[in-house]
């Protein structure tokens, strides 16, 4: 007998998950948008807990030793650019890579930190707190509000999060910044879950049940409908909402593109080992294959601080660097060599730096004033620095550049315009993004 599908199994097929961050009205995106004249993508990598620019993409080789740290400084393949030697696979790539070294924002907190680098907000107050339904939303809902959907594959999502969502256990299970907020749950992005170099990892379940067609889940799925027309007692967003998740849910499963994306056995280990067997290193495998398959945004957590080195820097890096640098490397030097990488942004960011001098702790602590943040491909230029920080690593010399600068650039990218209104719960008009397009590191700008 045919295994049965219900309702929640439905939902909850695969790990596929959309958090509630709160039951605010729908709201219909605008019908006058300028229609986009860009394919791009983005991959969206956020190391969260704050990567140490000194030790990475921003090495002071003349500081003191309590500034310089530990490791060396290496020459990249772009003259008169270096990074330390924790990232020689990405040195050897740099003609790729726009590093730019003036990030700056004012916020010392973590949460605070993820929200402004993911939404450019600095309507917040810099301390620990959840998501809620007033939050200005992350861009993976926003392109969901837009309806920005590759009309060349049905039911395609506009934006997939991978593999987990952002989180600190305690003052924010829930960190804002990633869902709708006050453009109604609806909107959430899809989430993903699970690790991609686990053997047991099985996304969307990758088939449909035994003895269940294409046509048969079809077949449920309209009788599931009736059924439920019977019983809508719930208030209008949460039935928009079942309805959006359920109708996801089955379109993904049934529809074999993103189901075929996921499938990394398809892979040959050659590449798969590329990456890393790991599961920064499978993401970044996973997001490749879903720029691939038409999906617009595709957004990396980090989980859990992984990045907040307050004490034993040197060796904590020892161990987590090399994971995220090969894979970084591997990411964007499969998408050259596939002729993806000018219509995909890649971002690699943290929510902000770390403190010029070490601590007592031989770590370094939160430090916003500058940081750097490395974009590569989707028309940007690559084998240069943009702006400065001073000779300590600690302010901005030249050219400061905001989260919100980022996500503008980034928006132009994937061809929304800054200006775009957003409408919240009251329908009140809000501009997508006050930041400003980095113009100077579009490539068609040279």
């Amino acid at each position: 007998m045919a295994q049965q599908i219900d309702r929640r199994e439905l939902l909850r097929i695969g790990g596929l998950s959309v958090l509630t961050t709160g039951l605010a009205p729908t709201i219909a995106a605008p019908t006058n948008l300028p229609a986009s004249s860009s394919q791009n993508s983005c991959i969206f990598i956020l190391l969260q807990g704050g990567l140490s620019h000194l030790d990475t993409w921003d090495p002071k080789p003349a500081a003191v030793p309590e500034i310089r740290g530990d490791f060396r400084h290496v020459s990249t393949a772009t003259p008169g650019i270096q990074f330390t030697e924790l990232m020689a696979k990405s040195a050897a790539i740099s003609e790729h890579l726009c590093v730019v070294r003036s990030m700056t924002h004012k916020f010392t907190n973590h949460i605070a930190g993820t929200y402004v680098t993911l939404t450019g907000s600095n309507n917040q107050q810099d301390r620990d707190r959840e998501a809620h339904g007033d939050d200005f939303p992350g861009p993976g809902a926003v392109l969901n509000y837009l309806g920005r959907r590759n009309k060349s594959v049905a039911n395609l999502p506009a934006s997939i999060s991978l593999p987990n969502w952002l989180s600190i256990p305690g003052p924010s299970n829930r960190m804002p910044g990633q869902y709708a907020g006050f453009l109604g749950s609806v909107n959430d992005p899809f989430l993903v879950e699970g690790d991609p170099a686990g053997k047991d990892y099985r996304p969307l379940s990758l088939s449909l049940p035994d003895g269940v067609t294409d046509n048969r889940m079809g077949t449920r799925m309209k009788l599931m409908q009736q059924l439920d027309s019977s019983a809508r007692l719930l208030e209008t967003e949460l039935n928009q909402r079942v309805d959006h998740l359920r109708q996801s849910a089955y379109d993904m499963v049934v529809n074999g593109t993103i189901r075929k994306a996921l499938d990394l056995s398809q892979e040959p280990d050659s590449l798969r080992d590329r990456y890393g067997r790991n599961r920064m290193g499978q993401s970044f495998l996973l997001a490749r294959r879903l720029v691939e398959a038409g999906v617009q945004l595709i957004s990396f957590n980090e989980f859990n601080q992984k990045w907040d080195t307050h004490g034993g820097l040197v060796g904590r890096y020892k161990q987590i660097v090399p994971e995220m640098e090969t894979a970084f490397a591997a990411l964007v030097s499969d998408l050259a060599d596939r002729g993806l990488l000018d219509k995909t942004l890649v971002i690699n960011t943290g929510e902000f730096g770390r403190t010029p001098k070490m601590n007592g702790g031989n770590g370094r602590d939160h430090w916003p004033n500058v940081y750097s943040t490395v974009l590569a491909g989707g028309g940007i230029r690559g084998g240069m620095t943009y702006g400065e920080s001073d000779s300590a690593g600690g302010e901005v010399l030249s050219r400061p550049t905001s989260p919100a600068d980022i996500l503008a650039t980034m928006w132009h990218v994937l061809g929304v315009q800054a200006t775009t209104e957003l409408r919240d719960r009251l329908n009140r008009p809000i501009q997508l993004s006050d930041g400003r397009v980095l113009s100077e590191l579009l490539a068609d700008n040279a």
